[in-house]
């Protein structure tokens, strides 16, 4: 290989498909020899050919089974883009899920590979895997996929934090911004009202006392009036009877008497029946009207409409519009921003507890001298094995039951 190749860098000799040498040792499995093209000829770790094949695609074949590992490790050291896509784009990944190398699976995922990465065709790793029925490459990349999602998720819920704490800083500077405003309208008609007081008082002059007094008496009670109806109410207000919920007569609530289980039953009397002990939860209640939401609501400062992609967009009332938006649904968008919107109806349900076999209800009964059944007991009565039914027998307290092979 030394003797063959060319000592001039500048130079990588070529076939009509673009292959070079560093192809061709990728597609044998041929270690030493990449190691020599790459580090004494300088070869580009990611030289693509005619159909944006690297040397990482050509390794990962069925033929190159017992090789390959060695090869992707030290590709993917020398830098080689684990994502690298071909003219139809398939990835590496793509390549090992349909040769069912589950080996050189693990490697490109644990190596930053995309899971959810889709060719020409749409299809994703995972697709390839069902088609060749490659189990244990499928399993893999399932939970390699849920694992991603998950992360996704957690990253684009930091950022709708993010997000939502930099829109109650906006929405305060709107609501101050909005004051000014409202300050300022008050003072002019304040003016107003003020200056047409100081008129019609001077065209008053002239009169006698008497009707002066009863004027000065009557004025400041019209002007309130006047001035409660001119006046602009602020806009924190308007935004608080605008988050009201319309006077609609609520049902009365009564709190749900909770019947707290028994202590556990330590006894070792089989005429005493136990019932395990469990936490109820509390604070939660049952009702129609579910308990107001903790999270803030931008129901009166923000727009959200979709993007028609399953995303949002966001448009506050001062006619900006927030970007970046989280990659999330538009149905997770609006419940965060917009609690009022989907209350939580209930989250635990209060006061459950266990029941014995002796409350379930009976299917039939025979009698007082007969032995008592129900569905829970006719279940178990079938899965019970021999030792036990004969101890069952054996016991005085019980009857003898008939053995589940003879015909009633």
């Amino acid at each position: 290989l030394r003797l063959c190749l060319n000592r001039d860098p500048g130079e990588i000799p070529t076939d009509s498909k673009g292959f070079t040498a560093l192809h061709f040792a990728a597609q044998g499995g041929k270690l030493a020899c990449l190691q020599v093209l790459v580090e004494e000829y300088k070869f580009p770790v990611d030289l693509p050919t005619s159909n944006s094949q690297t040397p990482l695609h050509l390794v990962i074949h069925r033929s190159n089974k017992a090789v390959a590992l060695p090869c992707i490790d030290y590709l993917l050291k020398k830098g080689a883009a684990v994502n690298a896509q071909t003219c139809n784009g398939s990835t590496p990944l793509h390549l090992a899920a349909q040769e069912g190398l589950l080996g050189c699976v693990k490697v490109l995922v644990q190596s930053g590979a995309n899971v959810h990465a889709q060719d020409a065709m749409g299809c994703k790793p995972i697709d390839f895997c069902k088609i060749w029925n490659h189990r244990a490459s499928a399993r893999f990349l399932k939970d390699a996929m849920w694992k991603q999602d998950k992360k996704d998720l957690a990253h684009e819920m930091g950022k709708l934090k993010r997000l939502k704490n930099r829109l109650v800083l906006m929405e305060q500077n709107y609501l101050i911004e909005c004051q000014k405003e409202q300050n300022i309208l008050r003072e002019a008609d304040f003016r107003k009202w003020l200056h047409s007081k100081l008129h019609r008082g001077h065209a008053l002059v002239s009169n006698t006392k008497q009707a002066q007094a009863t004027t000065l008496s009557k004025t400041p009670e019209d002007g309130a009036s006047k001035c409660c109806r001119s006046f602009h109410p602020s806009m924190a207000a308007r935004l608080r009877c605008l988050a009201q919920p319309s006077q609609t007569p609520k049902p009365t609530y009564r709190r749900p008497t909770i019947r707290r289980p028994m202590i556990w039953n330590v006894s070792s009397n089989p005429a005493t029946y136990p019932i395990t002990r469990i936490s109820c939860p509390q604070g939660v209640r049952l009702g129609v009207h579910p308990e107001p939401s903790r999270e803030h609501d931008f129901s009166s400062f923000l727009e959200v409409t979709s993007d028609g992609h399953g995303g949002a967009r966001l448009h506050t009332a001062d006619g900006h519009w927030v970007a970046p938006v989280p990659r999330l649904p538009f149905e997770v968008l609006v419940r965060r921003l917009r609690p009022r919107a989907w209350p939580h109806r209930l989250k635990v349900p209060q006061g459950l507890r266990p029941i014995s076999m002796r409350e379930v209800p009976r299917k039939r009964h025979l009698g007082d001298h007969t032995f008592w059944t129900d569905t829970l007991a006719m279940s178990l009565r079938e899965t019970f094995d021999d030792a036990f039914l004969g101890a069952m027998r054996a016991h005085q307290g019980f009857p003898a039951l008939p053995s589940p092979k003879t015909n009633p």
